[in-house]
């Protein structure tokens, strides 16, 4: 059985640069931004979140205990005007990361064209099943819009961004708007939406049933099918005897629990919930991605191109999982 490769588990942000300029050149293609680009100047930084360890809400966890989930949220310094904000979700395979982690080079040069940044917490795969990890991400933003005059926020333009798992929520977050049952009910904020208006996916799984047989022709890193992977235990199979594998062998058996778990893993995709007024998305891949396959990208590209939803997608030739380039 193949351990989790550290890349899948822990961000990792090379070429901060060149995903900094793609990023503020999506959201001010999106009408995210009023604001001249300017030549950019990335570097590593040192912000200070603006509000600091804010609670969204207080949710149950699998051993019945409770979760705290809170977010950072760091304003551009001299912000007059509401400006707009971008939803950062960490990865980590749902199972590692933090929302209080430093920003990253590109996340600060974001903060520092005018644009808020809001990293968010979500409970993790051992605190509980899917869909409770897009449930949690969906209160934040609610959270967000709903105070967004404390926050000196534009309600109307948020936008979200993730790689790996981050990847993964950000482009459910952007293709399940209006779907009920991953929207929940955590936190104060539940008359507000939970839609962004712009979403950029960086290496994220799309389609959790098919991950091994996607990992063509490169193979994988990880065995996907194992109980152990990170997908498994995302909708809670990941015990010995289980795994997304024996799930998708009996993908059509009605006896308990596969039907229950094949809705939930098919909810988990965001090309399940798919439509015409999805926003603009933004996707980029690695050819040589060992972790997530290739194809999971590709897959998702094409239905948004099917349904007719604005979108860019990137490969970038030799890369690995979350190490992008330049060329993205």
């Amino acid at each position: 059985m193949a351990a989790i490769p550290s890349s899948f588990l822990h961000e990792e942000e090379p070429a901060a640069r060149a995903r900094c300029r793609l990023a503020i050149a999506l959201i001010t293609a999106s009408r995210l931004v009023g604001v001249g680009l300017g030549v950019l100047t990335c570097s590593l930084g040192t912000a200070v979140p603006t509000f600091n360890d804010v609670v969204v809400a207080t949710v149950p966890n699998s051993s019945g205990g409770t979760v705290t989930l809170k977010m950072d949220i760091f304003k551009p310094a001299g912000a007059t005007e509401a400006t707009p904000v971008v939803v950062w979700i960490h990865g980590g395979g749902w199972g590692t990361g933090s929302y209080d982690a430093p920003l990253s080079p590109v996340t600060e040069d974001l903060l520092n064209q005018g644009v808020a940044i809001a990293q968010v917490s979500y409970r993790f795969h051992y605190q509980g099943s899917f869909p409770v990890q897009i449930q949690d991400v969906k209160a934040g933003v609610r959270h967000l819009r709903a105070n967004a005059a404390t926050y000196g926020i534009d309600p109307h333009r948020i936008g979200s961004w993730g790689s790996s798992a981050g990847g993964h929520l950000s482009a459910l977050l952007a293709t399940s708007g209006g779907v009920a049952e991953l929207e929940g009910s955590s936190g104060s904020a539940t008359g507000a939406s939970s839609r962004v208006m712009v979403a950029a996916d960086f290496f994220g799984p799309t389609d959790l049933l098919n991950m091994n047989l996607d990992a063509v022709p490169i193979g994988s890193g990880l065995d996907h099918d194992a109980p152990s992977s990170p997908e498994s235990k995302l909708i809670g199979f990941g015990q010995t005897g289980q795994g997304i594998g024996v799930l998708r062998a009996n993908k059509d058996n009605p006896e308990a629990p596969y039907p229950e778990l094949i809705h939930r893993v098919t909810m988990a995709n965001p090309i399940t919930h798919i439509d015409a007024n999805d926003p603009v998305m933004y996707i980029a891949h690695g050819t040589a991605d060992s972790s997530v396959p290739l194809k999971q990208s590709t897959k998702l590209h094409n239905a948004l191109d099917a349904a007719g939803v604005p979108n860019t997608y990137v490969e970038v030739f030799r890369a690995g999982h979350g190490v992008l380039g330049a060329e993205a």
